[in-house]
């Protein structure tokens, strides 16, 4: 009986407005007790033409619809208008955005039969840069002025990631998922060619039992400080505007989550987390061992909280969260032939905001401060600096990043961006990256439900302290093709 009632009303929503009937019957669910307040989060902050599917894939794998239904609803919507990119994850029980739906969930399931999704996003990039960078292809910096003068082009498919969401059986009442998910920028084979064979790297791997009210999660995930990325599909294996005002990581943790009435139009999101003590100063070469550095010489974990206000606008999400972390460190290195150790305070307050403020165009940012940042790609590579040097006891840095999002229809996107990293001078020595700024502008179109195009321009200013001839302008233009499955 339950599973006909939820069928007939999924297949009324088909019929209704694209733009809230999703988000309707996802709260009619959720006060039945058949949605979580995690599920019904993801319903709602799904695009809005992408929510049936979404919340169809949902109750499939809770067992409500069978393949057939599924079918059933899959031939309603599949006429619809195709629903553009993710954006940036909007703050809620979940930080980062779940996975695309597929028309009809396969039958795929674990040796203890618990239901498992897979889905994916198979990237092609062609890229030019006018000057030196500090990544070929994915370019966060224009490196100093004279020591890589010479224009560059190439291909890429490494930024491609799959993964497998899994839906377990209820645990104390809690609904358990876990995610695994991998890209191919862990590094490239050390052959002639091969620069195109390219090494797998993990990027989330967490299990989750969530509550009503609250949540428990353990695992690789995005960091609960500094949430929000810009859009694009240029900068998808490294989140755009890194080094330039946007901070990130995804990092082992263990976390806990309580958040309002879902149901309610405002409410309020509180996360804290402990996570692996690292600062950023681990080798860039690949290793086989792991050696301790200078977060983990700490003797403790790292820790961060977010507070966050989420609200309607209309018919769309707003937020607006304040995040913090910590970590003790200490740094080690020789003077005068002699063991020297300084302490290291690792911390940071970052502001992040989404603000849709007309139905096609939405605003989204954060500014942050904070000192020996490197784990989040702030001040990267000189984030706590040698013993006897004036950044001993970390490098102070602040900025921040701000996204206009125009929706012209279901098929057209253009994200115009800017983000800027100040690095505090007297931190730092001669030769130094001091400042890193950079303007962005992409436009996306949704050729199908699954393929996507965009092309993307963007403009590194980068500045070395005390050394104004090396200073460095830098210009990337980069053509995507993604299909998403």
């Amino acid at each position: 009986m339950l599973r006909t009632a939820v069928f007939v009303l999924v297949m009324t929503a088909c019929t209704a407005t694209a733009e809230e009937s999703a988000r309707q019957l996802a709260r009619i669910l959720a006060s039945k007790g058949v949605l979580t307040a995690a599920e019904l989060d993801r319903v709602e902050h799904a695009d809005p033409t992408e929510g049936i599917q979404l919340l169809t894939a949902v109750l499939y794998q809770k067992g409500v619809l069978t393949s057939a239904e599924v079918a059933r609803v899959s031939g309603q919507v599949a006429s619809g208008p195709a629903p553009m990119l993710a954006v940036a994850p909007v703050p809620g029980p979940q930080a980062v955005a779940a996975p695309k739906a597929p028309d009809v969930v396969p039958e795929v399931s674990t040796a203890s039969r618990s239901r498992l999704q897979i889905y994916g996003t198979a990237l092609w990039n062609a890229f030019d840069n006018t000057a030196g960078v500090n990544i070929e292809d994915i370019p966060s910096l224009a490196t100093k002025r004279g020591t890589d003068p010479y224009q560059n082009f190439g291909m890429t498919v490494r930024q491609m990631r799959f993964g497998a969401r899994l839906q377990g059986p209820k645990v104390f009442g809690a609904a358990v998922t876990g995610v695994t998910e991998m890209d191919f920028f862990g590094a490239t084979d050390g052959l002639a060619n091969g620069v195109d064979m390219d090494i797998p790297r993990l990027r989330l791997a967490y299990g989750r039992m969530d509550w009503r009210h609250a949540a428990i999660e353990v695992g690789q995930d995005w960091s609960v400080f500094s949430p929000l990325n810009p859009t694009s599909l240029a900068a998808y294996a490294i989140p755009a505007l890194s080094t330039s005002g946007n901070p990130w990581i995804r990092t082992p943790q263990f976390r806990f989550e309580w958040h309002g009435d879902s149901s309610q139009p405002t409410r309020l999101l509180f996360q804290a987390a402990a996570l692996d003590p690292n600062i950023g100063d681990n080798p860039t070469t690949v290793v086989t061992s792991r050696t301790p550095g200078i977060g983990e010489r700490g003797k403790g974990p790292a820790g961060e909280t977010r507070l966050a206000l989420l609200t309607k606008f209309g018919d769309r999400d707003a937020s607006i969260g304040l995040s913090s972390h910590y970590n003790r460190g200490l740094n080690v290195g020789t003077l005068a032939n002699q063991t020297a150790e300084r302490a290291v305070d690792s911390w940071g307050v970052n502001l992040d905001y989404t603000l849709p403020v007309a139905k096609k165009l939405e605003f989204t940012g954060e500014a942050f401060v904070g000192r020996a940042l490197g784990l989040f790609s702030v001040s990267s590579g000189q984030t706590v600096l040698p013993p006897g040097t004036p950044g001993e006891h970390g490098v102070a840095a602040r900025g921040g990043w701000a996204q206009a999002q125009l929706n012209f229809n279901s098929k057209w996107q253009m994200n115009l961006d800017y983000g800027i990293e100040s690095i505090d001078g007297s931190n730092l020595r001669t030769g130094d990256r001091s400042k890193n700024q950079t303007y962005m502008a992409n436009l996306m179109y949704k050729m199908s439900p699954r393929i996507t195009w965009a092309w993307e321009w963007r403009r590194f200013l980068t500045n070395y302290r005390n050394q104004q001839a090396v200073n460095a302008v830098g210009d990337h233009t980069n053509m995507a093709v993604a299909y998403t499955f």
